[in-house]
């Protein structure tokens, strides 16, 4: 069982929100740089966001979020925004995860389906999960998306993936939801974007639901071990 639950907010967009989900106790933020997604960042705003952060007592994880980008081009945005990780939600391989984690460590999505035997769950996460310097990031498969689709996906699943492997939990997770998945999976962390946001806006985040979100993942794991 994890000491404590990582807890990580995508699709941050402006330095208020990053500010806000640092204060309520998030250790990773996510930085998109995949264009079609409307959380996507423009080297401006994403050179604000990251500025903002200057100072702070307590410095967040970066998370740069990519969706098939050569490796020397992640590499150069990784310098160019200090991100501390990289994370991999397009068609990469094993090989190239391996690759690409001379540069940074990965955290790689993997997309399962909503409902699948755990033992087939642990055979799609082990090509990718048995590298070292990779985190997977479980999200749920929806087709002609690559990630994000705010569903939620089979926690039993999850749960064997993440006795064996480093995970973040994510697909569908709420501050109303995200308890009960601490304590029925155990992951390393949770991942969250959707589910911290405006109702019908996406990219909007809401501080409220961000502040709820980070406590109820927190007391989570705390009512599991009592």
């Amino acid at each position: 069982m994890p000491e404590e639950v990582k807890i990580k907010i995508c699709g941050i967009k402006t330095p208020q929100m990053a500010q806000k989900a640092v204060e309520s106790g998030a250790d990773l933020l996510g930085m998109v740089f995949y264009p079609p997604s409307p959380r996507f960042l423009s080297d401006e705003t994403a050179a604000g966001l990251v500025a903002s952060l200057t100072g702070l007592e307590r410095k967040p994880g970066l998370v740069g979020l990519f969706v098939n980008v050569p490796i020397d081009e992640m590499a150069a945005i990784a310098g160019q925004y200090g991100l501390d990780y990289l994370q991999l939600s397009g068609d990469e391989t094993p090989e190239q995860v391996a690759e690409i984690t001379a540069v940074r460590p990965v955290i790689r999505a993997l997309r399962l389906p909503a409902e699948i035997d755990p033992a087939a769950a642990l055979e799609l996460a082990a090509p990718f999960g048995s590298l070292p310097g990779v985190t997977l990031l479980l999200d749920t498969h929806k087709q002609g998306m690559y990630g994000g689709t705010g569903q939620t996906g089979d926690w039993q699943a999850a749960r064997a993936i993440a006795q064996k492997y480093p995970a973040l939990l994510a697909g569908g997770l709420n501050p109303e939801n995200v308890g009960q998945a601490v304590g029925q999976v155990q992951p390393w962390g949770v991942d969250v974007s959707s589910g911290v946001e405006q109702s019908g806006s996406p990219g909007v985040k809401d501080p409220l639901k961000i502040e709820q979100f980070c406590r109820a993942a927190r007391s989570g794991l705390a009512t599991y071990r009592k």
